[in-house]
């Protein structure tokens, strides 16, 4: 529009349409369509690194598919007026423009579609900052935009209020590339472990390393419990020979788990000297944890 009138004298119609902001198939329609189509680029990038990522249980990451297919269909419209088709469509359906030209019914679908495709991006790239505030920026300058073109914003404005709309949606879609490159970069870094670990995450993975310890860490065995005379008969066969140990006057049922493990201890012990007298000299340390083992086996084996 700043170039219009200098150049409107060089042709025959008064207009240039490379420079015609309001036209189609001008500079400023295929450098939209350009944009929307590199943000397409970028989302897909974000997709197919978000889709190896362990922790997204729910597929959250399939969102980025739809926003390059939205971002693909944006940049096809733009040089086809593919919105324009659809507000006489639904005029010629519903016998009525709704609103002024009927701009309202192509606004309204896209409000729908965009902003859930949208405010979902929004959501799952809260983590970096910078690309939310673009998105946020994004939708700024597409209100202006929509508000412009439905007169809302200065309605008499003439080509003023043009440059306007055509400026705030340009700016937009810069916006909107920024948004899925700062995104895409991220999610790369993120995937390579180039970012700083925030302290939260170390703090969730310490609680998860501790419950997984804790959950896997192996109990003890119960101890299992003999009488003198069970203790006797197995110390018996693990020695080749007799042991005998006197069983106390007093009830067996109501022994205390001291006076067992005492009777147990008096049976190893008269097992080891008996197995000493048959070797001549006493059993190393070595020797006498063997015969434990081994005896701790047998009883394992009883139990089984």
């Amino acid at each position: 529009y700043v170039w219009m009138p200098k150049l409107a004298p060089m042709t025959t119609d008064g207009r240039v349409a490379a420079f015609d902001l309001d036209g189609e198939g001008s500079l400023a329609v295929w450098f939209s369509s350009t944009t929307f189509l590199l943000a397409a680029a970028a989302a897909v990038i974000v997709y197919s690194v978000r889709r190896h990522k362990t922790d997204d249980y729910h597929g959250y990451y399939r969102v980025w598919l739809w926003a390059a297919m939205c971002w693909l269909i944006l940049s096809i419209d733009e040089t086809s007026s593919l919105h324009e088709g659809f507000k006489e469509m639904m005029t010629q359906v519903t016998g009525t423009r709704l609103f002024g030209d009927g701009s309202m019914w192509w606004v309204i679908a896209y409000f729908f579609l965009l902003g859930a495709v949208g405010t979902r991006l929004v959501v799952d790239m809260r983590s970096c900052k910078l690309s939310t505030f673009s998105m946020v920026m994004v939708a700024l300058c597409y209100s202006l935009a929509i508000a412009t073109q439905l007169e809302w914003v200065l309605p008499e404005a003439g080509a003023r209020a043009v440059m306007i709309e055509e400026g705030a949606e340009m700016l937009g879609n810069l916006f909107l590339l920024l948004a899925m490159t700062l995104h895409a970069r991220y999610v790369i870094f993120d995937a390579e472990g180039l970012l700083p670990r925030r302290v939260k995450d170390e703090v969730e993975e310490e609680e998860y390393e501790y419950e997984y310890e804790y959950e896997y860490e192996e109990e003890p065995e119960p101890e299992y419990e003999y009488d003198q005379e069970e203790v006797a008969a197995e110390e018996a066969i693990l020695f080749g020979q007799n042991v005998r140990i006197h069983q106390p006057h007093s009830n067996p049922h109501r022994a205390s788990k001291r006076a067992k493990a005492k009777s147990r201890t008096d049976a190893f012990t008269a097992g080891m000297q008996s197995a000493e007298s048959n070797v001549g000299r006493k059993l190393t340390k070595q020797e006498k944890k063997a015969l434990r083992r081994r005896l701790e086996k047998e009883r394992r084996k009883r139990m089984a």
